[in-house]
């Protein structure tokens, strides 16, 4: 146990002197997405997220959920501004960054992500210059979308340099999940994020290792597309009373089995180094920007 804790600690630890030495390094860009609502997706990108902070890494979450904007109620927060303040008003990124628990910023989207596929070309320079300094204050940026299969949640999946997929057990959910990653491998990106898989949920950890197995297996055969397994999260009661709370389970309830999962979770997305040179913040905005 002592020897693997060490190995974990070692990954964070190459993780910053990367940074420190390449140049081109920048934020880990990552989307958390689903087929369909109601399958816990902002929960675990909240946790996640707080999860990966309490490793030593600055994460930035932005929700990028138009219309339905709750990473900041999941938190308890109340962020002064969203994006579109920086993107419509030209206000500054410090502006509308929101400190949440355990060190993680988080930025209410509202319209803003969207509204930079719209604004001319003398705006766009002008905001491009600002949301660049988010390469300098987080190591992972999470973009926490809408549910669903849309043409602007197909871009941000599409411009991320990887994607976690979040489903549950249930037939309805695998098969919105499948549907999803249909129309990503649809798009035929020869630079195509990472997907990953997270099954939530599960009533046990046999039911979720099956899920994970056949669904990985499904898509493999019919779409031809490897899926990177995460892990998976148990159901649990107390998961719902933390939302109710405001309190993110892993910080109301640090030892529990959901957070042990979250956990276990967090520290093989670390150990899953993304595969390209110059993975940046602003690669992942020129990606973005140019499939307006």
């Amino acid at each position: 146990m002592n020897d693997q804790a060490s190995a974990l600690r070692q990954i964070v630890h190459n993780i910053k002197q990367q940074r420190d030495r390449a140049p081109d390094s920048g934020a880990r860009v990552v989307t958390v997405t689903s087929g369909k609502g109601g399958v816990g997706k902002t929960n675990f990108a909240v946790n996640f997220a707080i999860a990966l902070s309490k490793k030593g890494l600055r994460v930035l979450i932005v929700d990028a959920d138009f219309g339905l904007a709750n990473v900041d109620v999941v938190m308890g927060v109340t962020p002064a501004h969203d994006l579109s303040w920086v993107v419509n008003r030209h206000g500054e990124i410090k502006d509308v960054i929101t400190d949440g628990p355990n060190g993680v910023r988080i930025i209410s989207g509202g319209s803003g992500v969207f509204d930079l596929l719209n604004i001319n070309s003398r705006q766009l320079s002008g905001v491009v210059s600002k949301l660049l300094q988010l390469d300098d204050l987080a190591d992972v940026i999470l973009f926490d979308t809408g549910a669903g299969i849309s043409k602007n949640i197909l871009k941000l999946i599409e411009s991320s340099h990887e994607v976690i997929i979040i489903t549950t057990p249930e037939p309805p959910a695998i098969m919105d999940a499948y549907a999803l990653v249909k129309s990503i491998v649809s798009g035929g990106s020869e630079n195509r994020a990472r997907l990953r898989l997270v099954v939530n949920r599960a009533e046990s950890a046999e039911d979720a290792e099956d899920a994970l197995a056949k669904f990985s297996a499904v898509v493999q055969l019919y779409l031809k597309t490897e899926l990177d397994i995460l892990g998976y999260m148990l159901n649990d009661p107390l998961v719902g009373r933390a939302v109710r709370q405001q309190q993110p389970f892993i910080l109301s309830h640090p030892r529990s089995v959901p957070s042990r999962n979250i956990d276990g979770i967090a520290w093989k997305f670390l150990d899953m180094t993304p595969e390209g040179r110059g993975l940046t913040f602003k690669s992942f905005l020129n990606n973005f920007i140019k499939r307006s």
